[in-house]
Parts: C-alpha cells; structure tokens; sequence
C-alpha cells in the first residue's frame, strides 16, 4: 500500500490503512445486518383456500364498468362490432369500431383467445370497460374473470 522511502511518512500511510480497514470492517457488519433483517419467504398453508384476487384495469375518467355474462360478439361487415352482455335480467349492447380497438384481459386460465365473432355459448363472465361517444357505447376493455 504506502512505500515507507521517508521515515517521517510512514505514520500517516499507517493511519490511512487503519482508516480503510475500519471502514471496510463496518460496511461489512452493515451488510450482515441488513442480509440478517430479510424477512422469511411467508410460506402457504395447503389446507387454506387461495387467496388470489384478480387485479382490474383501472378506468379513466368519462369510463364506466359493468358486469355480466358476453353471450355474443357480432361482427357484421362495414358496421362495427357489438357486444352482447347479459346483466342479470336485462340485455345490455356495446360497439367497438373494430375487434383489435378493444383491451383483452384474461383473469381465468379458462379463458382461450383470441376473441372471435359468434355465440360465447352460456357466456363468459367479463368485466365490460366502455364510454360514451357520441350515441354509442363504445368498448374499451373487456376483462375476463374467474367464474365464481
């Protein structure tokens, strides 16, 4: 490290040695402690039931969110496209210029896409993202969910 060539340096190259040693000394205790403060991995109780909730989209400001069952999707030519959801007792249609204008989210591992044109036999649980333009009710997300 230091090269004592004057007699008269060789306490200050010995002070600066310490110094580093010590301040390596401490960054290494600093590290074990904070390695050592790392919480455990929370481990799973197999005999509890999942716990896992879907994350939605968030929506945006003039967009509303409804739920219910996309018991169809229409894609007539030159038209758009429509949505048809079931809500409970009534029937509720939404438009999209074209399919791919849409955000698809999968919330199930039921669920195989891409989505098409045609009957969703029973329907699909979704959680049907739209706003207003115009006259319409324009999609803008459909997330599927996990039937409940």
């Amino acid at each position: 490290m230091c090269q004592h060539r004057v007699v008269s340096w060789a306490p200050l190259c010995a002070s600066v040695e310490g110094i580093a040693v010590i301040v390596v000394s401490v960054l290494l205790v600093l590290s074990l402690q904070a390695l050592s403060a790392v919480q455990e991995p929370r481990r799973v109780d197999p005999t509890e039931p999942s716990a896992v909730s879907p994350v939605y989209r968030q929506f945006r400001k003039g967009e509303s969110v409804i739920e219910g069952l996309l018991q169809r999707v229409e894609c007539p030519r030159a038209r758009s496209v429509l949505f048809t959801l079931r809500v409970k007792d009534a029937v509720e249609r939404f438009e999209a210029a074209r399919l791919g204008d849409v955000e698809y989210i999968a919330h199930t591992p039921d669920f195989k896409g891409p989505i098409s044109c045609g009957g969703r036999g029973k329907g699909d649980l979704v959680r049907l993202t739209w706003k207003k333009l115009a006259n319409a009710r324009r999609v803008v997300a459909i997330e599927f969910l996990p039937t409940k």
